[in-house]
């Protein structure tokens, strides 16, 4: 993650990433979601094919990802969905507001990963979000509102295929209705910090094996792999990544100066 974008996400409370994707490799991933599609699989992604478990650490993706919840990410959530021609949106909402006692404006409790596999065709369906609301406080009301696009100050992302959304599970957001004749097909991946709830489909004996296979993906999947009991709740952490305690970062000068115009400690 550059400076730029780590502003740009603190500010916004999403990001923009394009060209993580090989058109070999998006085809690949066409065929995995397609096979899945057909087995009734897309909230069962660990189990039908490999790529998905791999894509959990997309190389560049997931760099950013770690940069933003910190060492102790974790997967809590994935699934593929594909949303249909002429088809509704999906109205305005904050993925974290059922989570109660937490200062969500100051905080980072999960990162939503939306993976365009097709290009979102005029009038199709684009994900749709308030830029800075994830610093709104909590008990602020959506606007009394008709339909998505009438919320104020909305900006719509726009993205084509192999371009990944990462979004602030607090930033206000939206999907618009599906105006065209193509069907569009995304991959949703959530994470959250380690000692957060997973709500993943049990994994399969192979699906295990190859999720134990790293140190990053055990982590990601939750997997015991020698982790001591002590430690699995709290301690684990991602390797081979810079340090990074996640943001937002906020730095406090020390009590005996604050007020004296002093910078930051």
């Amino acid at each position: 993650m550059t400076e730029a974008q780590r502003m740009d996400y603190e500010a916004q409370g999403y990001l923009v990433v394009e060209g993580g994707f090989a058109p070999d490799a998006l085809k690949r991933a066409h065929a995995a979601f397609d096979g899945a599609e057909a087995s009734g699989g897309l909230e069962d992604l660990p189990n039908r094919d490999d790529l998905f478990i791999h894509l959990a650490e997309h190389p560049i993706f997931f760099s950013m990802i770690h940069r933003i919840v910190g060492d102790d990410v974790q997967l809590r959530s994935l699934r593929g969905v594909r949303v249909t021609p002429v088809s509704a949106g999906r109205g305005w909402r904050r993925e974290v507001a059922g989570l109660v006692g937490v200062h969500h404006p100051a905080s980072t409790f999960s990162v939503q990963m939306s993976l365009y596999l097709d290009d979102a065709p005029e009038e199709g369906a684009c994900i749709a979000v308030v830029p800075g609301s994830h610093r709104f406080k909590s008990d602020l009301p959506f606007p009394d509102i008709t339909t998505i696009e009438d919320m104020p100050h909305h900006v719509v992302l726009r993205a084509k295929a192999g371009t990944a959304i990462l979004l602030n599970g607090n930033l206000w957001q939206a999907r618009t209705r599906n105006r065209s004749s193509a069907s569009q097909r995304f991959l949703e991946y959530t994470y959250v910090h380690c000692w957060m709830r997973q709500v993943l489909p049990p994994l399969s004996p192979h699906a295990t094996e190859v999720a134990s296979s790293a140190h990053n993906l055990s982590q990601l999947f939750g997997i015991r792999t020698g982790v001591p009991d002590s430690k699995w709740y709290w301690g684990r952490r991602v390797e081979g990544y810079p340090s990074s305690a996640g943001l937002p970062e906020r730095q406090f000068s020390a009590l005996k100066v604050v007020g004296r115009g002093t910078p930051n400690a």
